[in-house]
């Protein structure tokens, strides 16, 4: 079996990452969903636990998912790799290609 690289490891490695950073949130939160009385606990006026962490878990995910994206482009970026010439320019030359 040839040794994975360099690449492919960060790859794998930023993946796991996202999985666990957003697996746990949810893991919580069905274990909320399950206890009612526990969800309608208020913390700030109509505000209850359930809202509050549906909230936190969305902003959660959607800061992970920014961050997943960034680093999957930097990991793919056709700039990292020289001679590579199967790829096109990256999404960020497009805005400067036509120029």
């Amino acid at each position: 079996m040839p040794p994975a690289s360099a690449p492919a490891t960060a790859g794998r490695a930023v993946r796991r990452t996202f999985l666990a950073v957003n697996a746990v949130p949810l893991g919580i939160g069905v274990v909320l969903s399950c206890s009612t009385a526990l969800t309608a606990v208020r913390v700030y006026g109509r505000l209850t636990l359930g809202v509050v962490w549906a909230f936190l878990q969305l902003t959660l995910f959607l800061g992970s998912v920014w961050w997943y994206e960034g680093r999957a482009d930097d990991l793919d970026d056709p700039g990292e790799r020289p001679g590579d010439a199967r790829r096109g320019s990256s999404r960020r030359d497009l805005g400067t290609a036509s120029r």
